[in-house]
């Protein structure tokens, strides 16, 4: 497979190997968890074939406007990576997959030299969240199970979390903070489209061991203001407990 490129008046074919992939995947990482959780959930579908609404939908954003906007950013980091200079627009995701029009719809196919590395990097894996990340107290990389409770060492101890209970909770509670009401694509426009955090009413550190969670229950959108003020105790501060430190707040 290669990719055709233009730098200046010049053009040339890099050619794209699995090993070149690998390169380029751990070159960018940590990957945020809506970019890893597009990866993995497109590698698991059946011909590694899906559609901008279903990734959408897999990781939390409004529409498939938020994965042609991520996806697209996502492939134009690994083609930079792998020397090739992206065009602008959708065209940018040739990085990543190939196109196959049904009607007026377009499906995504995953290329198997990238596919092949994400399975040989581990990241397909059903709890895999790649390289370490830095994160705040209460903020956990996001899993492919319902079943929550694995511990993962990064900067503080971890548990497991997954992007369809993130989808659930996000589709019921909007993606406003639970406390102050912050919308981040309201204020930083369709770049933040569908970023929050999700809060753990119920500690999974306490717990300790798996369990099935409610996403609408246990789960809150929370900014990562309000989330890290959250954790500023052991154990957390509740919603209401914030709502009344925030009122109390303005209020002086």
């Amino acid at each position: 497979m290669a990719f055709q490129t233009n730098k200046g008046h010049a053009s040339k074919h890099v050619a794209t190997t699995v090993g070149e992939y690998m390169r380029a995947l751990k070159s960018l990482a940590p990957l945020p968890p809506s970019y890893m959780g597009m990866l993995q959930f497109h590698c698991r579908q059946p011909g590694r074939t899906t559609t901008a609404a279903a990734l959408a939908q897999a990781v939390g954003f409004k529409s498939f406007r938020g994965t042609n906007l991520h996806y697209g950013r996502l492939a134009g980091l690994v083609g930079e990576q792998l020397g090739w200079k992206p065009p602008r627009g959708r065209a940018k995701l040739r990085a990543l997959v190939t196109f196959d029009k049904v009607r007026r719809n377009y499906r995504l196919i995953m290329r198997d030299e990238l596919a092949e590395a994400v399975k040989r990097l581990g990241w397909d894996e059903p709890g895999s969240v790649g390289p370490p990340l830095e994160l705040l107290p209460g903020e956990m990389p996001e899993n492919t199970q319902l079943t929550e409770g694995a511990v993962y060492r990064v900067a503080v101890t971890a548990y497991e979390r997954n992007p369809e209970a993130r989808r659930i909770c996000l589709a019921h509670y909007g993606t406003s903070c639970a406390i102050c009401g912050f919308d981040f694509e309201a204020t930083y426009g369709a770049a933040a489209e569908g970023f929050i955090h999700v809060h753990h009413i119920r500690m999974l550190a306490g717990i300790a061991k798996e369990y099935r969670i409610d996403p609408v229950k246990d789960l809150r959108p929370l900014c990562p203001n309000c989330h890290s003020v959250v954790h500023l105790r052991t154990p957390p501060y509740s919603i209401d407990e914030l709502k009344a430190m925030l009122a109390a707040g303005r209020k002086t």
